[in-house]
């Protein structure tokens, strides 16, 4: 197969902790980088400007600008380094604003995927990744011109559905998953029979309307296994299952595994460089704050 052309190039990728103690120098460097923040406090130095993190917080790194990180808490977060080789996207990018804050997670959803995609090192993963970088990168840049931009679903097949009752139906899960529904509700908020919505759905989506929304719910509920700490428990409740042991046996005919080792497997990759391009060599540029000396 012959090499497949792509705009940008990733080179490495990881999930972070950083603890109250330890700092990032500052220090900067020759490709670009994209730091999304999942929760904590702190302060991100960029250039010449002191940012306070919160969640949601998503910073461009441009080559040769100087950065660093001081957290006052747990700090969490995805992390991107790459290239960009086609002009037009170089010029956007080099123009755009530094910092954004994202709502719907849609970033850190694909920085993940890249992260999965790094690790499991499967046919054509490098090509992958850099195709989610694009998503990345384009939603970056909308995110600038949208103080409130509409989530993109990573869950329908696509972001818009051509049929409006199905639209409609999805559009309805998305905004109450989190609480009892049946049919009955779904096809009400679509205007229509439980008959007609079922039967739409499953043209336009492929499954019945309830077997998407246990999808949905198994999907929001990895979100907050990866970018919490709530007890699973408190997250079977939070995406609308009524006993720890619906949500789990759930999760596991979804999944393949219970919630429980989802976690664990996920979290053994915190703090683990991927190098997607496997000629990187990361440089560790995080210290004790303790260990520091006043310049």
């Amino acid at each position: 197969m012959s090499a497949l052309k792509s705009p940008v190039e990733v080179l490495w990728t990881a999930r972070y902790d950083y603890q109250p103690d330890w700092k990032l120098l500052k220090h900067d460097h020759e490709y670009f980088q994209l730091i999304c923040f999942l929760s904590g406090s702190g302060q991100f130095a960029l250039d010449h400007r002191d940012y306070p993190l919160s969640p949601g917080a998503v910073f461009l790194i441009k080559p040769n600008v100087r950065h660093g990180l001081t957290p006052t808490s747990l700090v969490k977060t995805l992390d991107v380094k790459f290239l960009v080789k086609d002009r037009g996207l170089l010029d956007s990018l080099a123009s755009s604003v530094e910092m954004a804050i994202e709502k719907d997670m849609a970033i850190a959803n694909l920085l993940e995927h890249i992260r999965r995609e790094g690790e499991a090192g499967g046919v054509l993963y490098r090509q992958m990744c850099d195709a989610l970088l694009v998503q990345i990168l384009l939603h970056f840049l909308r995110l600038q011109n949208s103080p409130a931009p509409k989530p993109i679903s990573l869950d329908t097949e696509g972001d818009f559905i051509a049929d409006p009752v199905t639209q409609a139906a999805v559009d309805f899960v998305k905004q109450h998953y989190s609480e009892e529904l049946g049919l009955g509700e779904i096809a009400k908020a679509a205007g229509k029979s439980d008959r007609y919505v079922r039967r739409r759905f499953e043209e336009f989506v492929g499954v019945s309307p309830m077997r998407y929304l246990l999808h949905y719910r198994i999907r929001k509920a990895q979100e907050l296994i990866l970018h919490s700490e709530h007890p699973l428990k408190e997250i079977a409740d939070l995406v609308g299952f009524k006993t720890i042991h619906h949500f789990a046996r759930a999760f596991h005919e979804v999944c393949g595994e219970t919630p429980g080792s989802w976690r664990r497997r996920c979290h053994s990759g915190i703090c683990k460089d991927v190098c997607i391009n496997p000629e990187f060599s990361n440089t560790i540029w995080t210290v004790p704050s303790a260990g520091l000396k006043a310049s």
